[in-house]
């Protein structure tokens, strides 16, 4: 359904030229082994992350508050097997945005960085800027594209009036400040240019269809989303409030388009049969690291007690006659110029 409606980075801000010291040569030299060394220390422990019950998690500290998701080879398949899941169900769409030759594209919240890749393809004479918190990216990629460990919720460097569209994909959950991200967002977007979210709503859903009531999943949605207001993150979303939160920020020109992403292969379509089954693969993969930090350390769930909710989730899941599935939006705007 459609309908209508009338990050350079954000990293800490860099200090002003007067504000910084100037290097001699000799200095440079006497310097400069230490520089490497503390470079070198601090890329390994970017890399080396946080561990915790086993997995581990992302070592750059947010600025607007603690992790919750595990970055670890894991997790980085499970959004691989989402991501081939929604492509599925937008029948490989890469963006719903009507650019128009981009130069400069920015993407938020990259994860392992494969949108950032078809985009690039797909637009070969625009930069593709992606930012993640974790440098679990690809080094193979085309040459328009570039990947950055960034804060989308610190303010951004990145120039003004710079990108002709900015996309964010399933952040829902991420994002403590909207308004604050969109304002940016607007300020950085080019006259003219588009930002894009694709994003689910992770209170799933039962179809009337259903012969499995799914109550354990179901308990599973609302459990997430009670511990995570606890450390400030909210994982529903909705069409009317993306909608307004763009409005708010003055993107104009406002569409939406809204689909079903089902968990498991229960649909009679095979595109989103198949949608579904990655779903259903990717949930298995990763319910346990989605609860095992919200539940257990900011709930005060015991281990056994969050193994038996997911392994009852699991069975649910995979009942053919158990027809859930995530609300999915997509929603467009436009900056007036």
């Amino acid at each position: 359904m459609e309908t209508s409606a009338s990050e350079g980075g954000s990293q800490a801000a860099a200090g002003n030229a007067s504000d910084l010291d100037v290097w001699s040569n000799s200095d440079a030299d006497s310097s400069y082994g230490d520089l490497a060394s503390e470079t070198a220390s601090l890329t390994s422990s970017i890399m080396a992350g946080h561990f915790e019950n086993g997995r581990r998690y992302h070592a750059y500290q947010k600025a607007s508050g603690e992790y919750i998701l595990p970055d670890d080879e894991q997790e980085q398949d499970r959004l691989d097997i989402k991501y081939a899941s929604i492509q599925l169900l937008f029948s490989d769409t890469i963006t719903f945005a009507p650019v128009q030759h981009p130069q400069q594209i920015l993407d938020i919240g990259t994860g392992t960085g494969i949108w950032a890749i078809d985009a690039g393809e797909q637009f070969p004479s625009a930069t593709v800027t992606a930012t993640d918190l974790s440098p679990i990216q690809p080094t193979w990629v085309p040459p328009n594209v570039k990947y950055e460990i960034d804060d989308a919720e610190a303010d951004w460097t990145w120039p003004l009036n710079n990108f002709d569209l900015i996309h964010m994909r399933t952040m829902t959950g991420c994002i403590r400040n909207w308004d604050k991200l969109f304002a940016q967002a607007y300020a950085h977007t080019k006259p003219g240019g588009y930002i894009e979210l694709q994003e689910m709503d992770y209170m799933g859903v039962i179809q009337p269809t259903s012969r499995n009531p799914g109550t354990s999943f179901l308990t599973w949605c609302v459990e997430q989303g009670k511990a995570a207001m606890k450390v400030g993150v909210n994982l529903r979303t909705s069409v009317d409030f993306m909608q307004k939160s763009l409005e708010r920020a003055g993107f104009v020109d406002i569409t939406v388009r809204e689909f079903k992403l089902p968990i498991g292969p229960w649909p009679k379509q095979k595109r989103l049969r198949d949608a579904g089954l990655l779903q259903l693969s990717a949930m298995l993969e990763g319910m346990e690291g989605l609860s095992l930090r919200l539940l257990k350390f900011y709930d005060g769930w015991s281990l056994d007690e969050l193994k038996v909710l997911l392994a009852k989730c699991r069975t649910e899941l995979k009942d053919p006659g158990c027809h859930a599935y995530w609300p999915v939006i997509v929603v467009v705007g436009r900056k007036a110029g």
